[in-house]
C-alpha cells in the first residue's frame, strides 16, 4: 500500500506522468467495467452460494462483492467450499487492482491535466495594457514579499514572474501580483511590459540572473535592471550582460556593518540624501555628548544640524530638548552637507576612539567587514571556528584566532573585555543572538554590531544586546528602492526607512507638536517639504498645511498606521 501511495504521489507531482504507458481508457469507461465486474461477481456469488446450500438475496451479493473488492472483508458471509474460496480470492485480487491501483492512476492520468489547465487559465500570462512604471520581480522569496509591500506604500505597482502554474496559482490566491512565464523567454518580458517598467529586479541565483538580464535586454535597453549576486565573479558577468547595478550582498552588508564601528575620532555617517538635505547617524558613545540632554548639548547651535530622533536598538525616540543622549543610543541628524561636516568636528573635539575591533565570523561578510575597517586604520582581529577558511582570511588580515567564540577560553583569549567594538557576522541568527548576550555580559561598554539573516530576528538581536543590526534582505530591498528613487540606498537601521507623505485633511492647520504623529504612529518627523523646498529644521510650532509633504523616519508598519490613523 505504501508503495502504491508513493507512486500516486509521484504521478500527482508530475515527475513521471509523461512516461506512463497506459491504455487509452477514461473514467467513464472504467466505471462501466467496474459496474459490469460487480454485477457479474454478484451473479456468480448467487450460483456458488446456492450450490453450497446457502440462500442470499441479490442485495447481499452486491454487498459481499464490494466488501471483498475493497479488502474490508467483514467475515459475516463466507464460502465453505474450495471453489467458493478460490472465487473470493479472484474477486479480492481484482478489487485491489481496480480500486486501489487502476482507479487512482486513471484519475490522475485524466484529472491532473485538467487541474493544471485550470491553474493556467486562472493566472494571466500578461499584465494589463495600461500598466506603466511598475517594478518586475523575477523570483518570489522573502525579499520579494517585503519589497512588494514597500513598493505599495510608495504607490508603485509590482509584478512577480512565476513559471510553475501551481505555484503561480497559489501566489495569485494570496493576492500577489503574478504573471505566468519562463524567466529565459523573451515573450515573458514583453508580456510584463518591460519596456514601460521602472525597474527589473533579477533576484534568482547568479547563473539564472545572467539569463534573465540577457533576455530582458532583448526587449529594452533603457529600463534599469538591478541584479543580486552571491559570488564576486558573478558581479562582473552580470554587468557585462547588461545589469545597471549588481548587489553583491556580502560586500555591501560588510561595508554597512563596518560603517557602524567608530574608528579614531567619532564621526557622523551620512546614510542617505533627499534633495537638498543629508540624513546622518552619529554615535553618542565616546563623544562629548554622552550623558547630556539635547538642550544642554546645543548641537544645532554649534553645527546647524537638527537632531530629529534618537535610536536605541531599533526604536526611535523624538529629539526633544529634554531627551537624554545616552551612550547606548545613536543620534539621527538632518541638515545640509556642510552642517553634517561641522557635526563631525563637534563630535570629535578632544576625543578619540581606540581599541581593537573583534570580528566574529570569517566568512565572506566577515572578511568584507575586516577589509573595510583596516582600510580606515582600525586594529582588527577575526575569530573563526572553521580552520578551512584560514587561507581566505589571511588575504585580509594576519590577526586571526581559530576557535569557537562561544568557548569561554577562546573569547577571553581574543580580548573581549578590552574590545572597543564587536561585529557578529555568522549567517546563523541563533549563534549571533547567543554571542550578543555573551559579549554584552563580558564587556558592557563595547559596541556590538550584528548581521541578521532573517528580519524576524531583529527584535531578538536587539534584546540580546546588539546596538545595531542589518539583514541581508534589507541590503537588497534598499538597493532596489534607492535605484527606483534615483539615490543611494538608505540604510538607517534594520526596518527603518525614510517615508514621504502628503499632509492629510485631518492634520491641515495643526502644529507639529499637537499633530500626534509620533505618539500615535511612532514615526519621527525630520523635515517638511513645500513647493519642492525642503525644510530640515521644522520647529514644534510649525503649522503644516495640505499640499505640503512630511518626511519622517520609521518602519513600514508605522507608515501603515499613519495611513490608517490620519485620513
Amino acid at each position: 500500500m505504501k508503495g502504491t501511495i508513493a507512486a500516486i504521489a509521484e504521478l500527482v507531482s508530475g515527475s513521471h506522468r509523461d512516461n506512463l504507458q497506459l491504455r487509452p481508457l477514461n473514467l467513464l469507461g472504467f466505471g462501466v467495467v467496474l459496474v459490469s465486474f460487480v454485477a457479474a461477481s454478484s451473479i456468480i456469488f448467487q450460483l456458488l452460494m446456492t450450490r453450497e446450500g446457502q440462500e442470499h438475496d441479490w442485495f447481499t451479493g452486491i454487498y459481499w462483492t464490494l466488501t471483498t473488492m475493497s479488502t474490508l472483508g467483514f467475515g459475516d458471509i463466507v464460502f465453505q467450499s474450495d471453489l467458493g474460496r478460490i472465487f473470493s480470492m479472484v474477486v479480492l485480487v481484482a478489487g485491489v487492482s481496480m480500486l486501489l491501483i487502476y482507479l487512482p492512476v486513471a484519475f490522475v492520468r485524466f484529472y491532473a491535466p485538467w487541474v493544471e489547465a485550470q491553474f493556467k487559465t486562472r493566472v494571466s500570462t500578461r499584465v494589463p495594457a495600461d500598466l506603466d512604471g511598475h517594478v518586475i520581480i523575477s523570483t518570489w522569496d522573502d525579499v520579494a514579499e517585503e519589497l512588494v509591500e514597500r513598493l505599495a506604500l510608495s504607490g508603485v505597482e509590482s509584478v512577480v514572474i512565476e513559471a510553475d502554474p501551481v505555484r503561480a496559482a497559489s501566489l495569485h490566491a494570496d493576492k500577489v501580483p503574478v504573471v505566468r512565464g519562463g524567466l529565459g523567454v523573451r515573450a515573458t518580458y514583453e508580456n510584463c511590459a518591460f519596456g514601460r517598467a521602472s525597474l527589473l529586479l533579477a533576484n534568482a541565483p547568479d547563473v539564472v540572473n545572467t539569463n534573465i538580464v540577457l533576455t530582458a535586454r532583448e526587449v529594452s535597453e533603457r529600463v534599469p535592471i538591478v541584479a543580486t549576486a552571491v559570488n564576486p565573479e558573478g558581479e562582473a558577468v552580470l554587468e557585462l550582460a547588461g545589469a545597471n547595478q549588481v548587489v553583491l550582498t556580502a560586500r555591501r552588508l560588510g561595508k554597512q556593518l563596518a560603517n557602524r564601528v567608530s574608528v579614531g575620532s567619532a564621526r557622523a555617517l551620512t546614510v542617505g540624501r533627499y534633495k537638498q538635505i543629508a540624513i546622518a547617524e552619529f554615535p553618542i558613545r565616546n563623544t562629548r555628548l554622552s550623558g547630556m540632554t539635547l538642550e544642554d548639548a546645543q548641537v544645532r547651535a554649534h553645527t546647524g544640524v537638527t537632531v530629529s530622533a534618537i535610536a536605541k536598538r531599533g526604536h526611535l525616540e523624538p529629539g526633544l530638548p529634554d531627551t537624554m543622549l545616552r551612550e547606548d543610543c545613536i543620534g539621527l541628524a538632518v541638515g545640509n552637507v556642510a552642517e553634517v561636516e561641522a557635526l563631525n568636528g563637534y563630535l570629535s573635539e578632544g576625543i578619540t576612539c581606540g581599541g581593537r575591533v573583534l570580528v566574529i565570523g570569517g566568512g565572506r561578510v566577515g572578511c568584507e567587514v575586516a577589509r573595510a575597517l583596516e582600510g580606515r586604520g582600525a586594529e582588527v582581529r577575526i575569530v573563526e571556528r572553521d580552520p578551512t577558511l584560514l587561507e581566505n582570511i589571511e588575504e585580509v588580515t594576519s590577526d586571526i584566532v581559530i576557535g569557537d567564540a562561544a568557548d569561554t577560553r577562546v573569547i577571553e583569549r581574543v580580548g573581549i573585555r578590552e574590545a572597543a567594538s564587536v561585529v557578529l557576522t555568522t549567517n546563523e541568527d541563533a549563534v549571533n543572538i547567543f554571542l550578543a548576550v555573551y559579549c554584552r555580559k563580558l564587556n558592557p561598554d563595547t559596541i556590538i554590531v550584528s548581521r541578521v539573516t532573517h528580519p524576524e530576528n531583529v527584535e531578538a538581536i536587539h534584546r540580546a544586546g546588539a546596538d545595531f543590526a542589518v539583514s541581508d534582505s534589507q541590503i537588497k530591498i534598499q538597493s532596489v528602492l534607492g535605484a527606483l528613487r534615483g539615490r543611494e540606498p538608505m540604510i538607517l537601521g534594520e526596518g527603518l526607512d525614510l517615508f514621504n507623505a502628503k499632509v492629510p485633511r485631518s492634520l491641515d492647520g495643526k502644529q507639529l507638536r499637537e499633530s500626534g504623529i509620533l505618539a500615535r504612529t511612532g514615526l519621527a518627523v525630520i523635515a517638511v517639504e513645500s513647493n519642492g523646498v525642503v525644510n530640515p529644521h521644522p520647529r514644534p510650532g510649525h503649522v503644516i498645511r495640505r499640499g505640503e509633504h512630511v518626511l519622517f523616519v520609521g518602519t513600514a508598519s508605522q507608515r501603515d498606521e499613519f495611513e490608517r490613523v490620519f485620513k
